[in-house]
C-alpha cells in the first residue's frame, strides 16, 4: 500500500500532470486529447490529476464491461474516497424489457451524492447507455426530498402521507427500496437513494437516532445526523423535471472521454433500439418500463453535443 501511495505522489508532481490540472482549471474549457497511455497507466493519470485538482470528474467508458473495470482501478488506486459507478436502469444495456432495482438505486444514489456534496468532488464512472437516460434535475430533487434530522421533531401521520405520495409502500418489514415500516416509535425506510436502508427511532415526536442498518440481518451500519427520502427517479416525475445527466453536474467538471465519435454512435444507436421497442407497448401496458418510454426520458446524440461543450474534456 505504502508502494502504491509512493507511485500516486509521483503522478501527483509529475510536470505534466500539473500542467494538465492547470489546463483543465482555465476559465475556458479546455480540450486535451492524451496519447501513448498503456494499461491502468490513464487511472493513475486521472488520479494524479484529481490530486491536483479535487473537483468532479466524470469518466466514460466506451461500454458497461470497461466501466467497470474503470472504477475498480480507481477504487483500488483511491481507498479515502468512493469511485461511484453510474449505470443504466435496465438488466442488460441496450434491451429494454426489463429493469434492473439495483441499478436503478445505484443511478439515484450517484446523482444524490452529485447534487447535494459539499466536499472534494466527486469521481463518477459511467457509460453510453447509461447518459441515454435522463435523470431528475437537481432543484426538482431538492423540492421532493424529505430531510429527517436527528433531535427534530417528526409528525407520524404527516410522514406516512408524504410516503404514500411518493409512491412508498407500507410493510411490516423493508427488504427492497421503495418501502417503509411503523411499528410504535420505530420508522424504517428503503430510500431510492441509498444502498441501506435508514431505521429512525422516536419519543413521542422526537427523533433520537438515525441509522443504517442491513435489513437480512437487522444489524447497524452506521450512526448518522440525518436522511433524506426520495421517491422514484424513474416514475415520480414528468418528462419536463428530467434533464441530460450533463446538466446535473457542477460547472467545475472535467469530462474524461475515452472515444468521443464511439459514444454518439452508441448514443445513436441506443435511440433506434430505443424507438424500435417503444413500438411495441400498448397502451394499456402500465409497467414502469413502458412508463418510462411513455415520457420518452432518453436524449439525442446532439443534445450531448450541446451539453458536453460547457465542461473541459
Amino acid at each position: 500500500m505504502k508502494n502504491l501511495q509512493k507511485i500516486l505522489e509521483l503522478y501527483r508532481d509529475d510536470k505534466k500532470i500539473q500542467q494538465l490540472a492547470d489546463m483543465l482549471h482555465s476559465e475556458t474549457p479546455a480540450r486535451i486529447q492524451l496519447v501513448g497511455m498503456r494499461g491502468a497507466q490513464e487511472c493513475f493519470v486521472l488520479m494524479g490529476t484529481y490530486l491536483n485538482l479535487p473537483q468532479n470528474h466524470l469518466v466514460i467508458a466506451s461500454d458497461k464491461e470497461e466501466a467497470a473495470y474503470l472504477q475498480n482501478n480507481l477504487a483500488s488506486l483511491f481507498d479515502k474516497k468512493p469511485v461511484r459507478f453510474f449505470p443504466d436502469s435496465f438488466k442488460r444495456p441496450q434491451f429494454f424489457e426489463e429493469l434492473n432495482n439495483n441499478n436503478v438505486l445505484e443511478r439515484t444514489e450517484a446523482i444524490n451524492k452529485i447534487s447535494t456534496a459539499t466536499g472534494a468532488g466527486e469521481i463518477v464512472v459511467t457509460y453510453p447507455e447509461a447518459l441515454f437516460e435522463k435523470v431528475v434535475a437537481p432543484s426538482v430533487l431538492e423540492e421532493t426530498r424529505l430531510t429527517i434530522k436527528k433531535d427534530e421533531q417528526l409528525d407520524v401521520q404527516f410522514f406516512i402521507e408524504i410516503m404514500a405520495e411518493y409512491g412508498f409502500q407500507r410493510e411490516d418489514f423493508v427488504y427492497e427500496p421503495g418501502q417503509f415500516s411503523v411499528r410504535g416509535g420505530i420508522i424504517d425506510i428503503f430510500s431510492y437513494g441509498n444502498e441501506y436502508p435508514y431505521r429512525v427511532e422516536l419519543f413521542d415526536e422526537d427523533v433520537e437516532s438515525i441509522r443504517t442498518f442491513d435489513p437480512t440481518t437487522q444489524l447497524s451500519q452506521q450512526n448518522i445526523a440525518s436522511v433524506s427520502i426520495i421517491p422514484n427517479i424513474n416514475t415520480k416525475f414528468t418528462p419536463d423535471q428530467k434533464v441530460s445527466f450533463f446538466r446535473v453536474l457542477k460547472s467545475q467538471t472535467t469530462i474524461w472521454v475515452k472515444d468521443f465519435q464511439a459514444l454518439l454512435d452508441r448514443l445513436q444507436t441506443c435511440f433506434e433500439k430505443a424507438q424500435k421497442f417503444a413500438d411495441t407497448l400498448t397502451v394499456l401496458d402500465e409497467s414502469e418500463v413502458a412508463e418510462i418510454f411513455r415520457d420518452r426520458a432518453f436524449i439525442r446524440p446532439f443534445e450531448v453535443i450541446e451539453d458536453i461543450q460547457a465542461y473541459p474534456i
